[in-house]
């Protein structure tokens, strides 16, 4: 799911994410733990996944190198689970 727009500073600023998470602006989730996460540590900011339990990035699991990829590969892929699996090519 894909938070609105009213929704983003809210989620932004729960609890403590954003010091376990510098840098990241969630935009949605998986509608249960996992935030999805532009990673702005990087240029350009990939999509992750990092759990809300997680205690920083090392757990972030990568999901596509922009929204659009994301949008593409979902239907056929869903959610990324590990980081060993391939990606679409």
């Amino acid at each position: 799911m894909i938070n609105a727009i009213a929704e983003l500073i809210e989620v932004n600023e729960a609890g403590d994410f954003q010091e376990h998470f510098p840098g990241s602006v969630v935009i949605g989730g998986d509608g249960s733990r996992e935030m999805l996460t532009y990673d702005f540590r990087q240029e350009p900011p990939p999509l992750v996944l990092p759990g809300i339990s997680a205690q920083d990035w090392s757990s972030a699991i990568h999901q596509a190198t922009s929204f659009s990829a994301l949008l593409e590969q979902f239907p056929e892929t869903g959610w990324k689970w590990d980081e060993s699996e391939p990606s679409p090519s």
